[in-house]
């Protein structure tokens, strides 16, 4: 039988102090748990904040009227404010935005159609139901203000409009990607989803410098951080932003 010592500490749960050893390492295990827990709760913080207030009323089939533009997007000016939105998007069920020969057909048109509405807090949008669009009268002058603000640069993320808009949430960030680049393939119209440092959102719909669509340019870009150069105008409250597609950065 061995006499030798076993000099290791070891704690005893009455003792007033636990040996020097035992003590630092108990000081050092509850700091690190300390700062683990502050790093959990802001990732768990980070990933709540990018969930939007984006929704879509799947199965809740509307009929709604106005005046249809078809640039620089097709869009329904609504003869009243739904969900306090009047400026809609026009985009078609699945991943294919609003054809084009529908929306040159009823160009300045005072139209009814049916669909399914999505929307956030800045923008909304109608998924028309096939076949829906008719006429209710003669073209008329365009029903919106369009404005012009100049030349600007804007840092942000191009995304797919139909899924940041409530089609998937969020409908943006680099998993999203490929479904976004899917979206775009099919017309949907593409956006940039800016933030300011206060963390306020901003969109800017995005059409090349004669206004027309631009989505096979930008697709390369998708769920990336970048800066985009154009001229900003609007229609009505929507941001539009007049680009070429090869100025567009990577940051």
């Amino acid at each position: 039988m061995s006499d030798q010592k076993n000099d290791e500490p070891f704690f005893i749960g009455w003792e007033e102090k636990p040996a020097e050893p035992i003590s630092s390492f108990l000081k050092k295990t509850t700091l690190r748990l300390i700062v683990l827990g502050v790093v959990i709760a802001g990732i768990v913080t980070a990933l709540q904040m990018t969930i939007s207030t984006a929704r879509f009323d799947f199965g809740n089939v509307q009929e709604f009227t106005g005046i249809l533009i078809k640039n620089p997007a097709p869009m329904l000016v609504a003869d009243q404010e739904v969900e306090g939105e009047k400026i809609f998007y026009l985009v078609s069920p699945l991943k294919y935005g609003f054809p084009d020969e529908v929306a040159e057909k009823h160009h300045l048109q005072h139209v009814k159609l049916r669909g399914t509405f999505l929307g956030d807090d800045l923008e909304a949008m109608i998924e028309v139901a096939e076949g829906s669009v008719s006429s209710m009268g003669e073209p008329i002058l365009s029903p919106v203000a369009k404005s012009g603000f100049g030349q600007v640069t804007i840092q942000g993320e191009i995304v797919d409009s139909k899924c940041h808009l409530g089609l998937m949430n969020p409908g943006r960030f680099k998993p999203h990607r490929a479904c976004a680049i899917q979206c775009l393939s099919g017309g949907i119209p593409p956006i940039l989803v800016a933030q300011s440092p206060q963390g306020q959102i901003a969109h800017y719909l995005l059409v090349n410098t004669e206004g027309s669509a631009i989505n096979e340019a930008v697709l390369d870009f998708v769920a990336e951080p970048v800066e985009v150069t154009g001229t900003l105008k609007s229609v009505g409250d929507r941001n539009v932003l007049y680009i070429d597609p090869s100025t567009i950065n990577r940051l």
